[in-house]
């Protein structure tokens, strides 16, 4: 008798285990989607600039928001440097080009039940108007200013930390094609390497 239990003692122990270790376990929470905005740094292959953006969660793991960017370009053949006093000095400098951005952009969301919450891959889209300046530092010239339509394709990372704060990188190739010539050329589509720093809500 008493060997009988030993032997379902035995059998019955795993069980037993594993139905404790049940009581353990936990679901996975589901992924979360939040608004979120802040500010962003660009950097252009010819230029950089500051920008800021809001985001809005729609189903699917996606976000359409709006940005604002503010980019200050350089000329191909300006150097920057220091004369002997220590003071900064500019040469070959002939145009100073702005351009004003504002877009409406479309994000999806990447392996949302894959990877931890809190790292969020993505590719996206976007699409709005961009007004361009140029005051020529020839004063003689006219100054310069143009519309067009800009257009961008994405692909980055948000990763949102305590405090509900967000920080993103992102890739980008923007088409920025003026109707005319505005400082050194007509089209300033450019890749733009973005740092967002933000809150979600």
């Amino acid at each position: 008798m008493r060997f009988c239990l030993k032997i379902a003692i035995v059998l019955l122990l795993p069980l037993l285990s594993f139905a404790q270790y049940e009581e353990y376990l936990q679901e996975e929470p589901e992924p979360t989607t939040q608004a979120m905005g802040g500010g962003a740094f660009s950097l252009l292959e010819s230029g950089s600039g500051l920008g800021a953006f809001y985001e809005w969660p729609f189903a699917g793991f996606t976000h359409i928001g709006g940005r604002v960017n503010v980019y200050m370009l350089r000329d191909s053949k300006q150097i920057d440097g220091y004369d002997y006093y220590g003071y900064p000095v500019t040469y070959g400098k002939k145009n100073n080009v702005y351009l004003i951005d504002l877009g409406v952009t479309f994000k999806k969301r990447l392996l949302a039940h894959e990877i931890a919450d809190n790292l969020r891959p993505y590719v996206g889209a976007s699409l709005g108007p961009i007004f361009g300046m140029n005051f020529p530092e020839d004063r003689a010239k006219p100054n310069e200013y143009r519309w067009a339509i800009s257009a961008g394709i994405m692909t980055g990372v948000d990763v949102v930390m305590e405090g509900n704060y967000t920080f993103g990188l992102s890739a980008q190739y923007r088409y920025m094609k003026f109707n005319d010539v505005l400082g050194e050329r007509q089209n300033h589509s450019t890749i733009d390497l973005r740092l967002e720093v933000g809150k979600v809500f």
